[in-house]
């Protein structure tokens, strides 16, 4: 059944949130820069200053020059993301209950958006003058949690399926990137330096698709997938280069290469999901299917597939992470001179940069999503509730991304030196995917952000070469509000992004073999467009830290 199929855009989803977790922090499509409260508070603007332990991941060769010390710090995110739907003209299934007015145009349906804490743990050791250390947990500057509603309230008062439930019902998920990375000052003025990382990601996803292919079908056709897949292991590395020409000048460059993510799960199913007995709370009637079990959860018996599902692992997804680069210019104001030395705050009067950056996000412009299936591109798995239906073996998804070109400035202020700075920033971003793809799943569109902070270091006990406290306990604070285009397709004749279905073609046909139908679309899919009307999203977000040098 191309039931999973809506699996995989719920797949398609949990592809693009790792592609959010793997690729982070440049100008990704899937996120906002940065993590970090320096990093966030400048508006991203952070290549070139480097100068706090986030600096193994933004840029490993600031780690050269900074003191030992361990910082633990969370991004709280609050995004509020809005659809309101277009029905295509192409549109043949049963008239929807949201439109008994007459139009095509749905009312505005928004998630039930949770905070998301991205939390960042970092810790630097100064080896000598010239060479730091460093090691991390840093996860990806993008919201987290999602959901959306399976029903809302119809024009009767009663509850009917939600007009969003094709693109996205549910995203939660855990991701973590592990860092170790070494900072060299290889002749002065020269910083080099590179760090490993290694990504983890689980993710739980659900959204439905139609469970067959066919006209004139109603909301009760409908199933909702919930897929889980993990990779536990995503390698990757970055790298950096600080070149301080004058002493109030530096140029930085930094790049990222990341391995796919080839994740691994399996897809339940909820047949008879969609009906009006199931939206009072009475759930009876729903069937229920799981590739985990060996049976599917079909209870096969006999000696016609007792177990077709083996033993799990029946979902495969496959996704390119984009490389990643920037190029930053900064300058600052020197107030003390300490040579070998990145300590903005004591150093410094105030300093400004302005960075660059690219994100190779055409790499990643399908996800691939697979399951089990005979050589002539036919489902072996079944589906539980459903007669004949099986989970497609070919489920890639287009995705529409584009290359990201993204420009930074910000800038610290030393209100009080070596105790009290101020921060501000902005950040602009390219539209980062074509609007013929357009998905609740992430804020994709063109966007800017400004944004504040403040640090204030407090210093005790232990003294330098220069009788200078070198114990401090750092407390940071930033705030930031990023503002994105509305994503905008709602021409009921537009070209969009299908819908998923149970059954291969429609009309039907007998005898296909590939992955396309006798009409040229591609098989297991609507023959219209799901994802038409207006999607609007905006950010804020509130950066909390705290740090301690030795």
């Amino acid at each position: 059944m191309r039931l999973p199929l809506r699996s995989l855009t719920v797949v398609s989803l949990l592809a693009t949130s790792l592609f959010a977790a793997g690729s982070a922090h440049a100008t990704n499509v899937t996120e906002f820069p940065d993590n970090g409260s320096e990093q966030f508070s400048r508006g991203g603007a952070w290549v070139a200053r480097a100068s706090d332990p986030l600096a193994v991941f933004y840029n490993p060769a600031g780690l050269a020059g900074q003191p030992t010390r361990l910082t633990l710090q969370s991004n709280v995110i609050f995004q509020h993301s809005c659809f309101q739907r277009v029905r295509s003209a192409f549109d043949t299934s049963q008239a929807d209950p949201l439109l008994a007015g007459g139009g095509n145009t749905f009312q505005k349906y928004c998630a039930d958006d949770e905070p998301n804490f991205d939390p960042q743990m970092a810790f630097t050791y100064r080896v000598n003058d010239r060479l730091g250390l460093g090691i991390g947990v840093i996860g990806p500057s993008a919201a987290g949690a999602a959901h959306w509603p399976d029903f809302v309230k119809g024009p009767n008062g009663d509850m009917v399926p939600s007009p969003t439930r094709y693109m996205l019902v549910k995203k939660e998920g855990l991701v973590v990137f592990p860092q170790i990375g070494a900072g060299y000052e290889v002749v002065n003025g020269l910083r080099l330096g590179a760090a490993f990382q290694w990504g983890i990601a689980k993710f739980k996803l659900a959204n439905s698709s139609l469970g067959l292919n066919g006209d004139k079908l109603g909301p009760g056709n409908d199933v909702r997938a919930d897929l889980q897949v993990a990779d536990y292991f995503v390698p990757g590395f970055t790298l950096g280069a600080l070149y301080s020409p004058t002493e109030e000048f530096d140029i930085a460059g930094w790049y990222k290469w990341s391995d796919a993510v080839k994740a691994r799960g399996d897809v339940g199913t909820q047949v008879n999901f969609y009906t009006a007995k199931n939206a009072k709370g009475d759930s009876s009637g729903v069937t229920h299917g799981d590739t985990i079990f060996s049976d599917c959860g079909t209870g096969l018996v006999g000696d016609q597939a007792s177990n077709p599902c083996g033993k799990g692992d029946n979902a495969t997804v496959k996704l390119a992470i984009p490389m990643e680069a920037k190029l930053g210019f900064r300058y600052h104001k020197l107030r003390v001179h300490k040579p070998h030395t990145r300590d903005p705050m004591l150093t410094d009067k105030f300093d400004a940069e302005i960075d660059l950056t690219w994100a190779n996000n055409s790499a990643a412009d399908a996800t691939q999503v697979r399951f089990p299936g005979d050589q002539n591109g036919n489902g072996i798995l079944p589906v539980s509730g459903i007669q004949g239906a099986y989970l497609p073996p070919n489920a890639d998804v287009p995705t529409g991304y584009k290359d990201v070109f993204g420009v930074r400035v910000g800038g610290d202020f030393n209100a009080m030196p070596d105790r009290f700075a101020i921060r501000a920033g902005g950040f602009y971003q390219s539209r980062g995917q074509d609007k013929q793809f357009q998905n609740v799943q992430f804020a994709a569109s063109q966007n800017f952000g400004l944004t504040i902070g403040a640090t204030y270091r407090l210093r005790f006990g232990g003294y330098d070469e220069d009788n200078t406290k070198t114990n401090a306990l750092e407390f940071s604070l930033g705030y930031g509000h990023i503002f994105y285009a509305d994503q905008d397709n709602k021409n009921p004749l537009a070209e969009g992004f299908s819908g998923t279905a149970g059954t291969s073609c429609n009309p039907a046909a007998d005898n296909v073999t590939g992955n396309t139908c006798p009409n040229g679309r591609t098989r297991y899919r609507t023959n219209y467009p799901i994802n038409l009307g207006t999607i609007t999203n905006q950010i804020n977000v509130i950066n909390v830290g705290v740090s301690y040098r030795f």
